[in-house]
């Protein structure tokens, strides 16, 4: 791929499986690449040519540049998107067409040039390198792209404006005891027209207006001489009142208008007495992530393990149409047939990290279908705008059989991990999805404003929180969020700010309910390959910093002591540390070194975050899918070592908690002290 003669400071190594890595050596970091004839597919309808590859950078590169053809030793070069901080592998797409016409339609081979910012020392890794024409898909969306665009921008100013506007009316509380719902609320001061309950389903955005199947089923609302009213519904009467997902709406009817007078209002507490205890009291609790089969309860008890997460992959737990030896289940009148594989090596999954001892958080994924055929049980689960660049899909709650697939799901999971009786085991804590805040690659939508999305993603939140809590009421819903605090350097509706998504949910929490949310981040060091996190010199000790690492992990804790950041009684809402870990290859015994360190001053920092409940280390042992990086407390698994070989980290993990610690920090505590 990358032509010899052209390359100047990069040092370039051709590794298995056609992944190429590159380090940048110089402040001038260029490479050439020779590109075949484009030969246009159809001459009667020429496609663009786009360049696409895959890239695993955690630093990300800025000021790219290209070069091609007659202008290759031209010093005017055109600029290229950003390749932003990527910790997996990440697709990337350069048209071709728009930077180089000529070359292009020229019908021979070209050369060109890419060059990677102005640092040295940057690594990046690029795999699946290819030259194609635009797809149908791709083309058909830059045709409509000017309309999707504008439509898109106005709903998310529509957001915003029902997010912060002044409503006439209000629904003061909305309660759910057993098979009855109390609502109670205010009409506006005029009192003139008619008003209605009108139930808002989980597949409608709240800032559109009511449909036809919502309006049939709204409810009279009786008014008092004030202007109050209060009511009280039976199940039996309006089921969709609790069905997990939906929420109610004020509305006035004026002759055959209806105009909505409150925000819409989700059910603010259920009360369930299941008779389960509440989770133990943690504060910076060990945990690791990825727990499975392959361990053994004994062995995580001896690391002292106190939480815990497993992936909860649901793309293909349950189905509509029958399977052998699939028993069958009945969620809502509806006949479902549960994977019996699936719901197993969850089921093992969790039953180990409970013997062992810890609190289990569930992470709720869904893998990206590869394909979008009809048979492909992803595909039915996924958002119909998610991209292929996205390993996970946001889910699609764009239509009824859509949520009615996905609140399915999600029954499952809540009536076997609720922990009351018939429960296989139990989870408290909720990870909805996969860093948000890079959506893109983790929670793909495809590109949407952050209005949009966190409508999407807050509903999926919702749905999970009321859905779990019926079998668990101590269970809390999480936001997955990265160490990106406040980076500004976004890709376009494809990445956004943690601080801004987290603002949002706060708005969207105060207008629509209170619920039991909390976050899990993800305080990874600022350069992924460095476990010094101490040395990190893009935090700050305020709430503008661009990063939240361990080194200013005190920013986050202070940001959830704020009073916005509370509960409506006051309490304040849990942080768990889900995912991070420190880079350190098995045969370097100096990154080893500092893998321990690490894990030691991150302890010291932890115990002083009064919020935050556990840190859950990732990985337990190296993973082959991790772009190169060796995060694991153990190496890769063989044959002879299953679950890998212990590095020194695990026994540093283990000593974490216990007598032996305080001396480990004195042999350590130098490297970050300087003492």
């Amino acid at each position: 791929m990358l032509a010899g003669r052209g390359v100047n400071q990069i040092t370039v190594t051709e590794g298995q499986q056609g992944v190429y890595q590159l380090i940048t050596t110089g402040t001038d970091p260029y490479f050439q690449i020779d590109l075949p004839a484009l030969k246009p597919v159809s001459q009667s309808q020429p496609r663009p040519w786009i360049l696409q590859l895959e890239y695993f950078c955690p630093a990300g590169i800025k000021n790219l540049q290209w070069r091609s053809g007659k202008t290759l030793h031209s010093p005017q070069a055109a600029s290229l998107p950003n390749l932003m901080p990527a910790e997996g592998w990440t697709e990337y797409k350069i048209n071709l067409t728009d930077l180089d016409p000529d070359s292009c339609n020229s019908m021979r081979p070209f050369p060109a040039r890419i060059d990677l910012g102005q640092q040295a020392n940057v690594r990046l890794r690029l795999r699946n390198v290819q030259v194609r024409p635009m797809s149908d898909p791709e083309y058909q969306q830059v045709q409509q792209a000017a309309a999707r665009i504008a439509a898109k921008e106005q709903l998310a100013k529509e957001i915003q404006n029902y997010l912060h506007r002044q409503w006439p009316g209000s629904i003061h509380q909305f309660q759910l005891h057993g098979q009855t719902a109390t609502l109670q609320g205010s009409i506006p001061a005029d009192k003139q027209g008619d008003y209605f309950l009108v139930p808002r389903l989980a597949h409608q955005m709240s800032v559109s207006p009511a449909s036809q199947e919502e309006l049939d089923q709204a409810i009279t609302v009786p008014i008092d001489p004030d202007g109050n009213w209060s009511t009280t519904i039976k199940a039996a009467d309006h089921p969709v009142l609790f069905l997990a997902g939906n929420r109610m709406q004020l509305h006035r009817r004026d002759e055959h208008t209806w105009k909505p007078v409150s925000q819409a209002v989700y059910a603010s507490r259920l009360h369930t007495d299941t008779g389960l205890a509440p989770a133990p009291k943690l504060q910076a609790a060990k945990g690791l992530t990825c727990i499975t089969p392959r361990f053994q309860a004994q062995q995580l008890r001896d690391l002292g393990l106190q939480h815990a997460s497993v992936n909860a992959a649901i793309h293909s737990l349950i189905s509509d149409t029958p399977h052998p030896n699939w028993p069958e289940v009945t969620l809502r009148g509806k006949r479902w047939w549960l994977n019996p594989q699936a719901v197993h090596h969850l089921d093992h999954s969790v039953r180990i990290a409970r013997d062992a001892g810890a609190t289990v958080a569930m992470i709720v994924l869904i893998p990206r279908p590869g394909n979008r055929g009809p048979g492909n049980p992803a595909s039915l689960l996924a958002h119909p705008e998610s991209d292929s660049a996205g390993a996970y899909a946001m889910p699609n709650l764009t239509t009824k059989p859509a949520v009615e697939r996905y609140r399915a799901s999600i029954e499952v999971l809540a009536q076997r991990y609720g922990g009351g009786p018939g429960s296989v085991a139990r989870a408290d804590h909720w990870i909805i999805h996969n860093e948000v805040d890079y959506g893109w690659q983790w929670t793909n939508m495809g590109p949407q404003p952050m209005e949009l999305f966190m409508d999407h993603y807050v509903r999926s939140m919702r749905i999970v929180q009321q859905s779990v809590q019926q079998h668990n009421p101590h269970a809390y819903t999480f936001i997955s969020l990265t160490h990106r605090w406040n980076i500004k350097e976004n890709v376009h509706w494809k990445t956004y700010a943690p601080k801004a998504m987290v603002e949002h949910l706060i708005d969207l929490n105060q207008c629509e309910g209170d619920f039991a949310w909390g976050l899990a981040y993800h305080p990874y060091p600022q350069s992924l390959w460095n476990a010094n996190t101490w040395d990190d010199t893009q935090v700050e000790d305020h709430f503008e910093t661009k990063l939240i690492t361990i080194k200013n992990l005190q920013v986050l804790d202070r940001w959830m002591h704020q009073t916005k950041m509370r509960r409506s009684d006051g309490s304040l809402r849990p942080v768990i540390c889900s995912e991070q870990g420190f880079h350190a290859n098995p045969d370097d015994p100096a990154a080893l070194m500092m893998q321990s360190a690490a894990l030691l001053y991150t302890w010291q920092k932890l115990r002083q975050c009064p919020s935050i409940l556990a840190f859950d280390y990732h990985r337990p042992n190296d993973h082959p899918g991790e772009g190169g990086l060796l995060l694991g407390l153990r190496t890769y698994p063989t044959a002879d070592e299953p679950i890998g070989k212990a590095k020194p980290a695990w026994d540093t993990y283990q000593a974490i908690g216990t007598e032996r610690e305080p001396q480990l920090i004195k042999q350590s505590q130098h490297l970050w002290s300087g003492k």
